[in-house]
């Protein structure tokens, strides 16, 4: 890109200087135009060569995500359906925390109805996780569950 406006500016300079010597305006502007075509009719000609002289002469920036990635926006629902008991815990949040649980424990050498897991876990969180009522779970109980499920 630099040479390529270097050779244009060179080749600028010649014809101007050319032009001068023309007395018509309507021959200068004419070859003027002819000119910026035939350079940027060679700059569409060159292939990319990796030059590393050449830099562009602007830079974008990259846009930030306007959005959240799917799986923490999918989570962040399941937290809010959970609380406010709008779809019921059992549809979203409970069966992703019992796959936590079950992944945590099967890394031990448990499973997820053993004695061991009741006692890993502790009575209110196992109950809390294996519970099956339609009944909203409370955002300290979630807390502790999610608490207990990474000390695990």
């Amino acid at each position: 890109m630099i040479r390529i406006l270097a050779w244009a500016l060179v080749a600028a300079v010649a014809a101007g200087t050319i032009l001068i010597q023309l007395q018509g305006t309507a021959e200068l502007a004419f070859w003027e135009v002819l000119l910026v075509a035939l350079v940027m009719l060679q700059y569409r000609g060159i292939p990319d060569r990796n030059d590393p002289l050449e830099r562009p002469l602007f830079s974008l920036s990259v846009p930030e995500p306007r959005r959240l990635p799917r799986d923490v926006a999918s989570m962040e629902l399941a937290v809010i359906d959970a609380t406010s008991g709008y779809l019921g815990p059992d549809r979203r949040l409970r069966p992703a925390l019992v796959r936590v649980a079950q992944h945590r424990l099967a890394r031990l050498g448990h499973n997820l109805d053993s004695e061991a897991a009741f006692e890993l876990l502790g009575e209110e969180q196992w109950t809390t996780l294996m519970s099956k009522g339609g009944d909203s779970m409370s955002a300290n109980d979630l807390e502790a569950l999610v608490s207990r499920l990474e000390e695990i």
